[in-house]
């Protein structure tokens, strides 16, 4: 099965993530840049069994910054929701 494509706004050509970071439960944050026009963007997944998981890594020191901000506020929103007890 493919990884966790997504498409550039401004190219519309499908891009492999350069990275993804888990953002909590079962949740997965995918950092994007587009060959053609060089656009970084961020997109948030449900982990899907037998999909390819992109490398946790990346050298492009942008996609990495903007990734690891997106997924520690996906973290952040995700944790209130779980430590809130119960009505």
């Amino acid at each position: 099965m493919s990884t966790y494509l997504d498409s550039c706004d401004r190219c519309l050509i499908p891009v492999t993530p350069a990275a993804g970071l888990s953002d909590g439960d079962s949740g997965l944050v995918c950092g994007y840049r587009c060959p053609n026009c060089r656009g970084v963007w961020t997109c948030s997944w449900m982990t899907v069994p037998g999909r390819v998981d992109p490398p946790s890594h990346t050298a492009d020191a942008h996609v990495a910054a903007v990734l690891h901000e997106q997924a520690a506020i996906n973290r952040s929103h995700k944790k209130p929701a779980r430590d809130t007890p119960a009505a």
